[in-house]
């Protein structure tokens, strides 16, 4: 399927629309939040707020004007002497299909490396340490630790999520 090229007036999205069509996928979504022509693209940023369509999808908010989404975005912790990285995230109840929520890691060459990967609503797999647990409002947190057997070099940000469409 190709991206229209015009441009259309859009209103304001409501946020509930989110959850509703993560089952029939991004474009559903897109649509129903009003997102047309560039707009709808998945790297788009109409609010520019730092958080494009394709995260705001796969993590269960609103296109534009989400007052919740730097919540419910992913982050960097330390925990545990000495302090060690995890990669914590919570998954919306309805995982989308069409995405995968890759974690990667900074190896001691400087590159990054994918510790954890999960595809739709497979299961997670990597070498990375996966611990999940089940919120009452039917999310899911999800935290990603280095593997055991694997040393980080000292760099401001060890760890990274990055989300994928898979059209």
């Amino acid at each position: 399927m190709s991206w229209k090229s015009v441009v259309a007036a859009c209103g304001l999205p409501l946020a509930g629309l989110a959850a509703a069509s993560a089952q029939e996928g991004y474009l559903a979504w897109a649509d129903a939040n009003g997102l047309v022509g560039v707009f709808a693209e998945p790297d788009a940023d109409l609010d520019t707020d730092g958080i494009t369509n394709l995260m705001a999808y796969a993590f269960d908010l609103a296109p534009m004007n989400d007052a919740e989404a730097w919540d419910k975005l992913p982050s960097l912790a330390f925990v545990g002497d000495p302090p060690e990285p995890v990669m914590i995230f919570v998954m919306p109840p309805e995982v989308p299909r069409d995405v995968s929520y890759v974690v990667e890691m900074v190896d001691e060459n400087g590159k990054r490396v994918e510790i954890a990967r999960k595809n739709g609503r497979g299961a997670w797999a990597g070498s990375g340490e996966i611990t999940r647990r089940k919120l009452e409002d039917g999310c899911t947190e999800v935290m990603v630790q280095v593997p055991l057997d694997r040393e980080l070099p000292d760099v401001d940000k060890p760890l990274r999520l990055r989300v994928e469409f898979l059209p």
